[in-house]
């Protein structure tokens, strides 16, 4: 067996990793470098070259830097990811491709197939893939048990345990997973240690505050965050305020709403005023209507010139925006710096309640002591292979192997980690 990190040992995101026997090859996640990288991503002949034999491709969850490059995947190699992310990806598609070409990223993603949690699939004799739920910042996340040659390696995606679900994450890994002779793991927060990790829940608390406190909120934060979109939605539903979105917005809820909703009520979004219509906003009777009520509003990076024509409407209170994403976008000069997003922020001026610094967002990811207690639960034989994780942060045991970067060969596992 030869397992090859052909990204992520030394970058967040992009990651790729592959599994190999000589019957056999899959991946876990094809994705695109993030913005700001300053490393090249991979080219369509790359992307051909590395998957062209590939038995299959599995995705964890339909973020970028995980599902990026499946458009340049030939054809013949099968494609899996959860039913409810693969709606989510059309969602995003469809509403892309109204303004320019994307229509090689939506024919794959419809060419997807759909896994079902604790199904194992099987690749070859002695070769199976199977899926488990893991909490994460975006909807309908894996991670995947691989058996294979005799040995069960766990590839844990992005995942926590201080999200809704987080709470299922250690009887999941007791229950279904038990001891694995490898684990692969992702290490994000390994460069963070210094963050803060908020609840979802104290998230949701602390917006119920800022709606108390003011008549208009907008919350800059992702379109597809299910977790963060829940809080703000429920916040509203205890407060009074209209829960107000645009028409992809609503899709993106109601494919939630179809999946979960009746799993949780926290995930049914039927507290929702849809603006149906370019600047529908402004029609006397929605424009009377929000103004009597108030008002929070999810937008994008890409919301700016809304976010002015708004502000110029909704002005007899000052209107007030929650910055929730990661930090790092809104470093003036940083090196993952989206203009975008500072020119949102410069029209709210000192009126921002400002991500984990006053609790209105936390990560996607794992903390250290949760990275800790994985492995405690899980026992690796062979060791750890830790991605998603920036240049130079080391994953430190006493207790396990670390693989952190190069090539090693141990218990017949070939490893080569970049």
């Amino acid at each position: 067996m030869k397992i090859t990190i052909h990204r992520g040992a030394n970058q967040i995101g992009g990651c790729i990793t592959e599994i190999a026997t000589k019957d056999a090859k899959i991946f876990i996640d094809l994705g695109s470098n993030l913005p700001g990288s300053d490393k090249t991503d991979y080219s369509a002949d790359e992307v051909r070259r590395i998957t062209a034999d590939a038995d299959a491709i599995f995705y964890s969850h339909y973020h970028g830097d995980h599902v990026g490059l499946h458009h340049l995947v030939p054809t013949c190699v099968k494609q899996y990811m959860g039913a409810g992310a693969i709606d989510v990806m059309r969602c995003k598609y469809e509403a892309l491709n109204v303004h320019q070409d994307f229509s090689l990223q939506l024919a794959a993603t419809k060419r997807m197939l759909p896994f079902k949690e604790r199904e194992r699939i099987k690749i070859k004799e002695g070769f199976s893939v199977t899926p488990y739920f893991v909490s994460h910042s975006a909807f309908d996340a894996y991670m995947f048990l691989i058996e294979c040659e005799g040995k069960k390696i766990l590839h844990t995606g992005d995942f926590r345990r201080h999200g809704y679900l987080g709470k299922g994450l250690f009887p999941t890994l007791e229950k279904y997973i038990g001891h694995v002779d490898l684990l692969v793991t992702e290490g994000t927060m390994l460069g963070r240690k210094q963050e803060q990790v908020v609840t979802e829940k104290q998230i949701q608390l602390n917006t119920i505050r800022a709606l108390c406190e003011h008549k208009y909120v907008f919350a800059l934060c992702s379109s597809t965050d299910i977790d963060r979109l829940a809080s703000f939605h429920a916040a509203c539903k205890a407060t009074g305020k209209v829960f107000l979105v645009d028409g992809y917005q609503r899709g993106v809820l109601d494919v939630f709403s179809e999946y979960s909703g009746k799993k949780s009520p926290l995930y049914n979004f039927n507290h929702i005023f849809e603006l149906s219509g370019h600047k529908a906003y402004r029609i006397p009777k929605i424009k009377d209507y929000l103004r009597d009520k108030g008002f929070l509003m999810p937008v994008r990076m890409n919301s700016l010139w809304l976010l002015e024509d708004m502000l110029q409407v909704f002005n007899d209170e000052a209107p007030w925006l929650i910055y929730s994403m990661w930090s790092g976008y809104a470093e003036k000069g940083g090196k993952n710096t989206i203009e975008n997003v500072l020119s949102i922020r410069k029209l709210f001026e000192n009126r921002i309640l400002d991500g984990v610094e006053d609790g209105f967002h936390t990560s996607g990811h794992a903390d250290v002591e949760t990275l800790y207690e994985v492995c405690k639960a899980i026992r690796p034989s062979i060791g750890v292979i830790p991605i998603h994780k920036d240049t130079g942060m080391q994953y430190v045991s006493d207790n396990y192997t670390v693989f952190n970067e190069g090539k090693f060969k141990l218990d017949g596992i070939e490893i080569e980690a970049h």
